[in-house]
């Protein structure tokens, strides 16, 4: 039986938007050569490509953006699933944003991704200094953790998941990481599965695939260090040197 790991993207293998770090980068590249594994990222596939370099993307089996609702192999899009975003959903957002007691605005706050949406009270557009401040102010107010779970009350077809450090990801239900386990099966039936996220507890990003796989047999999830820590591949290293020690 095979190891087929998993692994999330900003948190676990490069600190949040930014690219891998040098050091994890030379670890993870020989890693790499000698493993089965796949991507899944709230991100699509161009910011992806800014933060993991291209020959380790290609090292991969396969990589799932947008919250798992594409899968690219080998450059070439399989799957595409769309989600056409209601006027009700977007008004509602522009009121939060609106009503924020946040003070920095920054542009690029309803990013639709196709197949997700992406909301943001700082905004995406915002530098890696109005990124922290923004998560130090959220982790005071819990402000994005009240507005997805506004948005599950509201809307009962739909997920709101946090995201990173400064947004939630919004899709119909179902259409989250969770779908990728399923997928994987298809190419590598009866093997072990092994995920590795810094959002696998309830209310990430993450969380949908983590509760899946630890319902189901040879299966297994780790936490990548603390939520959205800026060194959380710090501990993704750990427990891949742990997990080929065993």
């Amino acid at each position: 039986m095979k190891n087929i790991y998993i692994f999330d993207m900003d948190g676990t293998l490069t600190p949040s938007r930014r690219p891998m770090t040098e050091n994890f980068e030379l670890f993870f590249s020989s890693w790499a050569k000698r493993n089965l594994f796949f991507l899944v990222s709230g991100s699509n596939l161009e910011k992806i490509m800014e933060q993991v370099p291209k020959y380790i993307m290609d090292y991969s089996k396969g990589v799932f953006t947008c919250g798992g609702n594409q899968l690219w192999i080998s450059d070439k899009l399989i799957y595409d699933h769309k989600f056409p975003p209601p006027q009700d959903l977007i008004d509602f957002l522009e009121e939060k944003l609106s009503l924020s007691k946040y003070p920095k605005r920054t542009g690029n706050h309803i990013e639709d991704r196709g197949s997700m949406l992406n909301f943001s009270i700082v905004g995406r557009n915002c530098s890696l200094e109005e990124r922290l401040d923004y998560f130090h102010y959220d982790q005071k107010h819990n402000e994005r953790t009240n507005i997805a779970q506004e948005i599950i009350y509201k809307w009962d077809n739909l997920d709101a998941v946090i995201g990173g450090q400064i947004s939630i990801d919004i899709t119909p239900k179902g259409m989250n990481k969770s779908q990728v386990l399923n997928e994987i099966k298809k190419y590598f039936p009866n093997e072990k599965y092994i995920f590795i996220g810094d959002r696998t507890v309830e209310g990430g990003n993450d969380y949908p695939l983590a509760e899946l796989m630890l319902k189901t047999e040879n299966c297994s999830v780790y936490q990548a260090g603390e939520p959205s820590a800026e060194d959380g591949y710090k501990a993704t290293k750990q427990i891949l040197l742990k997990l080929e020690n065993e």
